[in-house]
């Protein structure tokens, strides 16, 4: 009998233990401003991370972060994809300081103001391309993340609490399925030289801008560049969800009956009336290692098996022994 209770107990702690396994390895909420000081991490040309310790774990061409980062990450290499894995990466921006020259705000400001740029996901040279941010958290930063070279994507982020949320300037740039919130200015279009123009080929559809106090600004200054050409703001079908947007949606389809205006040439034809994000929040929860669930089913497997043979062990033994006693022991 006491063998009986603990061959359950040892499986059950088995099981519970494998069980838990699986939990672990969720994010877990931490302080991204436990230290005072700024972690720069680096992602080398190489493929190398500096520093060493940083909670970054590399597969292939993909870099996960593990915790979050009170600091910046700056990518060196082309065409590898930042996997925020849900963390957070944030900044010192406090929403408070006013000694920052503004972007976007004209160049009419004090000459008093200095520029303290702080800038969250940053691209190394001109020739750093193809790069994929996603499922990262920004927040507290001059800038969140800054794509000012060609054929990058950023998507499933949220970015809030940041004088600009998301800024860029390069060529064929897709934002998408986004969530910019509380922002000085959400997202911001760039160029890269006095003689450039903001790039056409940017592509913006089922991004979620909430409360930000500029939606959409960008090098504008003064007067309207007439030589812009407009920028794509849906797929054919659904556009970006405004929290200004002050349409109906008499037909029950989701998409605003009426455009949203951004600017005289940049219209967001078909609005959503729900935000995409609502439907994307598993987005932030890391999908779980295969290798990792397989050995974890494997153990799960074995203990069950185990306990099994155990059980069915000392069930045969206590037969063989009731069968072996005398009829005077029996009794």
């Amino acid at each position: 009998m006491q063998k009986k209770v603990f061959t359950i107990w040892f499986s059950v702690i088995l099981i519970v233990s494998v069980i838990a396994g699986f939990f672990s390895m969720a994010p877990e909420e931490s302080n991204a401003q436990a230290s005072s000081t700024l972690q720069n991490i680096i992602i080398n040309t190489d493929g190398t991370v500096t520093p060493t310790d940083a909670p970054i774990i590399k597969y292939d061409n993909i870099y996960k972060l593990t915790s979050d980062v009170y600091g910046t990450i700056r990518i060196m290499k082309s065409n590898v994809v930042l996997n925020g894995g849900g963390y957070t990466l944030s900044g010192p921006y406090n929403g408070s300081q006013i000694n920052v020259w503004i972007v976007g705000n004209g160049p009419n400001q004090s000459p008093e103001l200095t520029a303290q740029y702080i800038i969250g996901v940053d691209l190394g040279n001109r020739n750093v391309e193809g790069v994929i941010i996603q499922n990262l958290q920004i927040k507290n930063f001059s800038i969140g993340a800054y794509l000012w070279t060609k054929n990058n994507t950023i998507a499933n982020c949220r970015v809030s609490d940041s004088i600009l949320g998301i800024m860029l300037s390069g060529s064929n740039t897709t934002v998408i399925y986004n969530y910019l919130i509380e922002n000085q200015q959400g997202l911001f279009f760039g160029f890269n030289g006095v003689n450039e123009t903001i790039p056409s080929d940017v592509v913006v559809h089922h991004n979620s801008f909430e409360h930000n106090i500029v939606q959409i600004n960008g090098c504008f200054c003064e007067d309207y560049p007439e030589n812009e050409e407009p920028h794509k703001w849906d797929d054919g079908k659904q556009g970006n969800y405004w929290s200004d947007y002050n349409g109906t949606d008499i037909n029950g389809d989701g998409v605003g009956d009426t455009p949203y205006v951004i600017d005289e040439m940049n219209i967001d034809r078909y609005p959503l009336m729900i935000s995409p994000t609502q439907q994307l929040s598993e987005i932030f929860t890391p999908t779980f290692d295969p290798v990792i669930i397989g050995l974890s089913l494997g153990i799960l497997v074995c203990v069950v098996v185990f306990a099994l043979w155990l059980f069915r062990r000392a069930k045969t033994h206590q037969v063989l022994n009731r069968a072996s006693q005398s009829p005077q022991q029996k009794k």
